[in-house]
């Protein structure tokens, strides 16, 4: 069903997304275990409002999804923001309720307007460019985030409504879809951030099923990690994914608190933390990978943290592998 009042849609659509992602707590990970130390954290934004998604674009700025606010934050490499992209509303340009983002590799920026149930691209420099209407048979799309493919020509979205990936040219036509409402391998319940790895494949955080899952781009399903868990692998409410270009995937648990990281297969490696103790941050969930730098959303702090974990990983025992 259409919504057609995009501002209650909009209230509605961010909190069941911020329901979804966040059963805000303390917990923490399992102790002992391998970890990757941060070496610095540099922690950038203010008067954010429930942010949610982070991306650098090839201008090395920094994008970050203000959903409360119903705009994109802009920062600089240095963390000064230096632009403000949009405002609340349902013409070309603004936003409603905005979630997630992806960067294309022409710098565009493909913003998951989820309250207005469409995708919105604007330029590195904040020019509006393109609107892509969201529809599946005949209904309308609750986009929660999106990613572009390594060639560039394709979109893959994440939709809460039908808990489907459904995948776009980047004109806006529809190709394909997979998934569904379920527990079964391949389906999802809420899927949230989307990733592309360096060969193509497709990574999705199924959030209430708490699995990350793997697919080539035609979504075959290539592998699953994940479960319900509090121990090394396993996750309570993960929300974002970032890969790197090694293929290793780190997913956030706004649950725990906790970043894990995974190698291209799905096997667990180590939490971001020290001495055989997870970092804990505050509600993180969307993330970026920068080069050496990991970005990470905390929603309820209302920042981002820029963060250099470390190349080399100490054990429980504190000893490097």
């Amino acid at each position: 069903m259409t919504c057609k009042k995009a501002q209650l849609c909009g209230a509605i659509a961010l909190g069941l997304v911020t329901a979804a992602m966040t059963i805000a707590g303390n917990a923490a990970l399992a102790q002992d275990v391998p970890t990757a130390t941060i070496h610095s954290s540099t922690k950038i934004g203010n008067a954010l409002s429930l942010p949610t998604d982070v991306g650098v674009g090839e201008n090395g700025h920094i994008y970050v999804v203000d959903g409360g606010n119903h705009q994109v934050a802009v920062f600089d490499k240095t963390g000064q923001r230096v632009n403000t992209l949009g405002e609340r509303g349902e013409e070309k340009g603004q936003f409603e309720s905005p979630v997630g983002l992806g960067i294309g590799r022409d710098g565009e920026i493909y913003v998951a307007d989820k309250g207005n149930q469409r995708l919105q691209i604007i330029t590195e420099d904040g020019r509006f460019r393109k609107t892509i209407e969201l529809e599946e048979e005949g209904n309308a799309v609750d986009p929660v985030d999106v990613a572009v493919s390594v060639n560039g020509k394709e979109l893959y979205v994440t939709a809460n409504n039908s808990h489907r990936v459904l995948v776009y040219s980047n004109n806006g036509e529809f190709l394909r879809a997979w998934g569904g409402e379920g527990e079964d391998d391949g389906m999802f319940r809420y899927p949230a951030t989307v990733s592309v790895d360096p060969s193509g494949n497709v990574l999705v955080v199924d959030v209430l099923n708490q699995r990350v899952q793997k697919f080539d781009p035609n979504g075959n399903l290539l592998a699953i990690f994940g479960g319900l868990g509090g121990k090394p692998g396993t996750f309570f409410r993960p929300k974002g994914i970032a890969v790197d270009s090694a293929g290793r995937s780190y997913v956030s648990d706004s649950f725990l608190g906790v970043i894990q990281v995974f190698d291209a297969s799905g096997e667990f490696l180590h939490v971001l933390g020290e001495d055989g103790e997870s970092t804990v941050f505050n509600t993180p969930v969307g993330m970026a990978v920068d080069g050496p730098r990991l970005l990470v959303v905390q929603m309820l702090a209302g920042n981002v943290l820029v963060l250099e974990p470390a190349t080399e990983v100490q054990s429980a025992t504190g000893a490097t592998p």
